[in-house]
């Protein structure tokens, strides 16, 4: 039976995908498509798309340089490390349906800096504010602009309606932190110790998440950096507008940024597909503009905004998302060092023998496909029934993983997976052990880091249950009679020399 939890995700998605299916309707339901080929055939998108994705990007630098601000009271954060978790959000939005990247980049922040999960959201929620205050800051200035569309003036009451309420939130725990804190207290001393320490915990973590927005230069140099984020955006719409043969105009470009951007809110499916080109198209088409054009126009801006942030998170993740799992899945279910075993008359200390093994749950095809790879001896056939108990323990640890390292892990895997068939024009499942064997260990243990680091929850967990199994064990201690330094550097090699002793 799924609990709530699982089924209020179910809804958050449908409700996503409904309502991008609702405005890809809207978008295309009288739309002439010879028109729109037609448009999109005669751009001239060089040198106007590459300008503006170069403006996209630098606004997302800037967004790291303004996140470092937003957290360097609790923690020191490197530029380059805090433009990669901005971009991780975005790249996730880009992937997941109804904004859930938002998740998953509150959970990588809260992992590099150290700072509660609950602090970190609330940054988020600080960051979101004061991105719609610039957003609607940018719809105001190119609104007055002669030309342009009546009904941008209602969209502006609205937004400062619903981000003015927002404002209030974040002031309220910006500049009111023992009002929050006193009014948690009372609320949990109502409910119990329990919930009282869980409330002020998180009032606390509230408090100092606005903390930097009390020192009135930081304050300053974090709204400035929010409007020059969205202004730079801006500059995404705007240069893209001559590839379609329409006027380079800030005005028009601003307008269409600033819709399509509170357009967004409404969750969607994954890349906002359908809302996206349903709201900058329509900004563009207020301005006078026929709407093939302005589709195809809508249609370049979001691959523009799509592709690169997509590509550069993905790198993120595996350069900082996969490397969390590896420690905490082996921590777990390692015991504390006391047992011990006579191997040859020298006592050994057994440092991480596994509690056994139960789970209702069996790894996946390509789970056991990938395990069955990473404990193979160069590609010969591992022990079947461990490397079976193997893969659905490294399935349930990975399954147990928290929701942003699992997304940013198996983003990572459908990454390999994708190269894979790319590769041999099959699954990796279709593969043979021995080629299997050959391409995980490039993986594995080649010269990238990147890929190295996204085998090492797989393979560190793999190993430890694989060699814990009692039919691989074992043997092992058996036919040892002496512990050499090459046994201990090199078990793998020992132990395929000893099951296949005991095999002939």
């Amino acid at each position: 039976m799924a609990s709530p939890i699982a089924k209020h995700k179910k809804i958050v998605v449908f409700v996503g995908l409904a309502a991008s299916a609702v405005f890809t309707f809207l978008a295309l339901r009288r739309l002439d498509f010879a028109a729109l080929r037609f448009a999109l055939s005669n751009t001239n998108l060089f040198p106007w798309v590459p300008l503006g994705i170069l403006s996209y990007i630098a606004g997302h630098v800037v967004r790291g340089q303004r996140c470092r601000l937003l957290v360097r009271r609790e923690a020191k954060l490197p530029l380059a490390t805090a433009s990669n978790i901005v971009v991780v959000g975005y790249a996730s939005n880009n992937v997941f349906p109804a904004r859930l990247g938002e998740l998953v980049r509150a959970g990588m922040l809260a992992e590099r800096t150290g700072i509660p999960i609950a602090q970190s959201l609330m940054i988020t929620f600080i960051e979101r504010v004061l991105d719609g205050l610039a957003i609607i800051l940018l719809l105001v200035l190119g609104s007055m602009q002669e030309g342009a569309p009546a009904w941008t003036h209602d969209l502006v009451r609205v937004a400062l309606l619903v981000f003015g309420g927002a404002s209030g939130v974040m002031l309220l725990g910006v500049f009111a932190p023992s009002l929050v804190v006193t009014g948690a207290g009372r609320l949990g001393n109502k409910l119990g110790v329990k919930w009282h320490d869980r409330l002020v915990s998180l009032a606390t973590s509230i408090m100092n998440a606005g903390s930097c927005l009390r020192d009135p230069r930081d304050a300053a140099k974090i709204l400035g950096l929010s409007v020059v984020v969205w202004v730079l955006e801006a500059g995404l719409f705007i240069a893209i507008l001559p590839a379609f043969g329409l006027p380079l105009s800030a005005s028009t470009g601003a307008v269409a940024m600033s819709v399509t951007n509170l357009g967004l809110l409404v969750p969607s499916s994954p890349g906002f597909i359908g809302p996206f080109h349903f709201f900058a198209s329509r900004a563009i088409m207020a301005h006078g503009f026929g709407e093939p054009v302005a589709l195809a126009y809508a249609t370049v801006v979001h691959l523009a905004f799509y592709v690169p942030v997509t590509i550069w998170g993905a790198l993120a993740m595996l350069r900082y998302g996969v490397e969390v799992g590896a420690t905490a899945a082996i921590a777990r279910e390692a015991r504390a060092p006391g047992a011990t075993t006579q191997v040859g008359g020298v006592k050994v200390l057994e440092i991480a023998a596994l509690s056994p093994i139960r789970t209702s749950e069996k790894a996946s095809a390509f789970t056991f496909g990938l395990v069955e790879a990473i404990c193979s001896i160069d590609g010969r056939p591992s022990h079947p029934e461990a490397t079976q108990v193997a893969a659905d323990f490294v399935h349930g640890q990975l399954a147990s993983l928290p929701p942003p390292l699992a997304v940013m892990f198996n983003a990572g895997m459908t990454f390999f997976r994708f190269v894979t068939r790319l590769r041999y024009l099959r699954g990796y499942c279709d593969l043979s052990l021995e080629t299997r064997y050959r391409w995980t260990t490039q993986w594995a243990a080649g010269r990238i880091g990147l890929l190295r680091k996204l085998f090492k929850p797989v393979r560190a967990t793999a190993f430890l249950a694989y060699y814990d199994h009692p039919a691989v064990r074992a043997p092992l201690v058996e036919r040892t009679s002496v512990v050499s330094a090459r046994d201990l550097v090199r078990p793998r090699e020992a132990v395929a020399a000893a099951v296949e002793g005991e095999e002939g």
